[in-house]
């Protein structure tokens, strides 16, 4: 007992080593999409805010992102002057300090690497009071060597901060189900609080809490139960000090929100859809304060009998699973071009906006277009534990985690059923608290096999190398495009993710290296690559295009989305004319991301 106890700490340090490894190279030669809004506007706003006592504006965004501004302050601390790293002069060319763009970066991105490396140990620590050390360990691998999870933790936005507060919620409300401790409730509040300060969406945490406590009721073992009504009681009595406390911490590092009431109305308003999270909530609340008040539980006992009766009916929720990734997989194979995955580009706004493309999709489509990125940004190692999971939970009527192993896949599907719902395709970055889940639910299949091989005293040691090794692999395969992964069962041809603000240190490095780079003038369909850029950067479309020529053109992918909505008209006001690149299969310099030929950046000379 004592070595594997070694063992399983020397392994814990390695992940932590790992992660770090990957995370701390290249984390400051990219910007991403809106990052640089974080970075000179909004945490600059909120610590000033705080400075002035203007609590008023301390409402900073919708996200509302003060997470961030909290953990990445330090960078700002670091920096104060960083509003002025970058300015636009009255041509609209961008001005840099390119020699410090990089130490600024880091400065506000370390923080969010070192938090989330420290609660990987947190996350080790609840899921072994949930399983066992093995699933835990496994579990923390996943989770720290996913490509997706380790790239969004490079990046300065809320989301790189919402996988964590929000999963460490989660599971340590799942420990206070089992042991109501006020230390797991004070960190479900707390985690709770912070993921609420993180993201809107972070709001979906309290109904899907009481799903949980009324699916622990109906499910539970009997040992787990002994006095079923009072366990009801004190669990719900829990909740209502963790969602009073997570709210309690939003207002107090928000407190716009209780000194404006329009501040309020916005941050409620980006809810996508606030039906279903309602309905979530409140049925079963009201479920549990009548039946509890007026008939002392009975109905909610009964029903409980009659669940544990038919707990086999569970193999409902695996044979979904199963059925829908296999067919998401094959489909992207045997239907290549089929043209909802084809024509409609993976990051429209909106699932409706379909239409514009001339092809209006029906339920079925846009449930099947919903799943396509979140199984292809799953490594192979995670997708193998997942289907082991299903396939075991399909054919053993003996399932020592029966509890996870069937709610956490029926909260994974409520929340992407929301997003349809609320018409929100679902991107990466939109499942980003999804991936931890799914990190857990693997592990939980990699527990069945080695239970299966428990008479070899070393396979539990050897699972935990194959998960690692694998993992890595995985990491290396799409290094240092970490967020731009997918995993080798999509089609090089198809992609799930866009640049997010890669290639744009690769591509200013080819341009500083040109005769008389800092005279140049180039313009960008995308911002990331100015701030490296020695010359003069432009990525407005409108400007006087009888004083200013582009030297070069810097295209992308997504911004060639944007901008070739209006092209005629920008050529018209400012001689943009970059409409007649996108498609040049021979350009000065060019980046496909994850070797994915759709995914690009390139650069181009432009014809005079």
């Amino acid at each position: 007992m004592h070595s594997f106890f070694n063992i399983r700490h020397l392994f814990l340090g390695l992940i932590l080593v790992s992660y770090f490894a990957f995370g701390l190279y290249h984390v400051t030669q990219f910007i991403t999409a809106d990052e640089h809004y974080w970075v000179y506007e909004r945490i600059p706003q909120y610590w000033k805010a705080i400075a002035e006592h203007k609590w008023k504006k301390t409402f900073i965004n919708d996200k509302p992102g003060v997470s961030l501004a909290l953990v990445s302050g330090i960078g700002y601390f670091l920096h104060p002057d960083s509003t002025k790293h970058c300015e636009q002069n009255d041509d609209k060319f961008y001005t840099c300090k390119t020699d410090e763009t990089e130490t600024l970066y880091f400065a506000f991105r370390l923080p969010i690497l070192l938090i989330n490396g420290v609660l990987l140990i947190l996350c080790f620590f609840l899921i072994s009071k949930l399983t066992n050390s093995w699933i835990a360990l496994w579990s923390t691998m996943l989770i720290a060597l996913s490509p997706i999870l380790l790239g969004i933790s490079q990046i300065v936005n809320p989301d790189a901060l919402l996988w964590s507060f929000g999963s460490i919620g989660i599971f340590s409300f799942l420990v206070v189900l089992k042991y109501p401790e006020k230390k797991y409730i004070a960190l479900a509040a707390l985690f709770t609080g912070l993921a609420l300060l993180s993201k809107y969406t972070a709001i979906i945490l309290l109904p899907f809490y009481l799903l949980l406590i009324t699916a622990y009721f109906l499910i539970a073992p009997d040992e787990e139960l002994p006095t079923p009504r009072a366990t009801l009681l004190r669990q719900l009595f829990s909740f209502s000090i963790i969602a009073i406390v997570a709210l309690g911490i939003l207002c107090f590092f928000l407190p716009a929100i209780l000194l404006n009431p329009k501040t309020l109305g916005l941050f409620f308003a980006t809810i996508p859809d606030k039906t279903p999270p309602l309905i979530a909530a409140s049925v079963p609340l009201i479920l549990f304060l009548i039946d509890t008040c007026f008939f002392h539980s009975r109905f909610l006992i009964k029903l409980r009998a009659f669940c544990r009766k038919h707990l086999h009916f569970a193999f409902v929720i695996p044979a979904f699973f199963l059925f829908l990734f296999t067919f998401v997989i094959l489909t992207r194979h045997l239907f290549p071009d089929w043209n909802i995955f084809t024509q409609i580009p993976f990051d429209i706004k909106n699932i409706t906006n379909s239409r514009y493309y001339g092809i209006p999709l029906n339920t079925f489509q846009s449930f099947l277009l919903e799943w396509s990125p979140l199984v292809f940004s799953l490594t192979p190692i995670t997708l193998f534990g997942l289907g082991n999971l299903w396939i075991h939970t399909l054919r053993s009527k003996n399932n020592q985690y029966l509890f996870l192993s069937s709610l956490l896949p029926l909260l994974i599907l409520i929340y992407i059923s929301i997003l349809l719902h609320s018409n929100i395709l679902a991107t990466v970055r939109y499942t980003i608290l999804l991936y931890p889940i799914f990190s857990v639910l693997a592990a939980l299949g990699f527990w069945h096999i080695a239970k299966r091989f428990a008479k070899y005293p070393l396979s539990k040691l050897l699972i935990t190398a194959l998960i690692f090794i694998a993992s890595v692999v995985s990491i290396i395969f799409i290094r240092p495009f970490y967020f731009n992964y997918t995993n080798l069962l999509l089609p090089q041809k198809i992609i799930i993710n866009d640049a997010w603000g890669y290639g744009g240190y690769e591509a200013a490095q080819y341009l500083n290296t040109l005769p008389n780079a800092k005279n140049s003038a180039i313009w960008s369909d995308y911002y990331g690559v100015c701030e490296f850029f020695v010359g003069r950067c432009l990525t407005a479309y409108t400007f006087d295009k009888e004083k200013i020529k582009p030297d070069y053109y810097v295209l992308t992918r997504r911004g060639g989305i944007r901008y070739m909505s209006k092209y005629d008209n920008w050529e018209m006001k400012s001689g943009l004319t970059a409409y007649k690149y996108y498609n040049v299969s021979n350009p000065d310099w060019q980046l496909f991301i994850g070797n994915h030929p759709g995914n690009f950046i390139k650069v181009i000379k432009v014809e005079k």
